[in-house]
């Protein structure tokens, strides 16, 4: 009933219909999960500080779906997020761009399959739709993440601004991304426009990963699949996807990259 609801109330916001209404109940969600995170973060971070993790990463996706209550859980299907942070441990990435950082799940995988000097960079959007704009009391919970030696950059700010690319830029100081994740704005108009800016960052050798790339039947403002169909048609890509009777989620990898964006 709950999810029916919720496709409903999304149907009805996109067709332009009780917007305030509903942007305001989704706001008062969002706080209302903030507020359940803040009552686990406290077991979180001395789970962190403990850093008694072992380089498996099962466990490790295991332990950001079940543990703290779901402070850091990411919007993810389980073999999906594996089977990518496979790739990343294979690839050891030295330059790591998340844009979308919502819960923090994802961004803690990816410090912890990250080379131990990585630079990683999380954008993310305050108040942003589909789990952005994180308070900012989770920024020290995010930063306990990183391995020693690492690098984590938090940049609260909109992506399909030319200057937030700027900023991004200017923590690459020229060098070029290993790893991009395209996981905040779903709208097809949006995933198209993070492509755009930062897929040119990316190194020849690099990959692009892409989250929710199936048709969503929940939530049709989630529009990914749209822009991942032009993609398959543009790059050599690869699909993540546990069932495709699932509904939503899906992971699609873009490589290698070319100037073709």
């Amino acid at each position: 009933m709950i999810a029916f609801l919720k496709t409903r109330l999304r149907q009805m916001r996109r067709e332009g219909r009780a917007v305030r209404l509903i942007n305001a109940l989704a706001y008062l969600n969002y706080q209302a999960k903030n507020f359940r995170d803040w009552l686990g973060a406290g077991r979180m971070a001395r789970l962190l500080q403990q850093r008694a993790f072992k380089d498996d990463t099962t466990a490790l996706v295991q332990f950001t779906m079940q543990e703290s209550g779901g402070a850091i859980r990411p919007l993810q299907n389980p073999w999906e997020i594996s089977q990518l942070m496979h790739r990343v441990r294979e690839k050891q990435p030295r330059i790591i761009v998340e844009i979308g950082t919502a819960k923090g799940g994802t961004l803690f995988l990816f410090c912890q399959h990250a080379a131990p000097d990585a630079l990683i960079i999380s954008l993310d959007l305050p108040y942003g739709r589909n789990g952005g704009g994180y308070p900012r009391w989770k920024e020290a919970l995010y930063r306990k993440f990183t391995k020693p030696g690492q690098t984590l950059h938090l940049v609260r700010a909109n992506s399909h601004l030319v200057e937030t690319r700027h900023r991004i830029e200017t923590l690459l100081a020229g060098r070029k991304i290993d790893v991009l994740m395209i996981d905040a704005d779903h709208s097809y108009a949006g995933v198209r426009q993070d492509f755009a800016l930062y897929a040119p960052l990316v190194a020849a050798n690099g990959f692009i990963a892409l989250h929710d790339v199936i048709p969503n039947r929940f939530d049709p403002e989630i529009e990914v699949h749209r822009f991942w169909d032009e993609l398959k048609t543009r790059y050599p890509t690869e699909e993540l996807v546990a069932d495709y009777a699932q509904g939503n989620l899906g992971i699609g990898i873009v490589r290698p990259i070319t100037a073709r964006v």
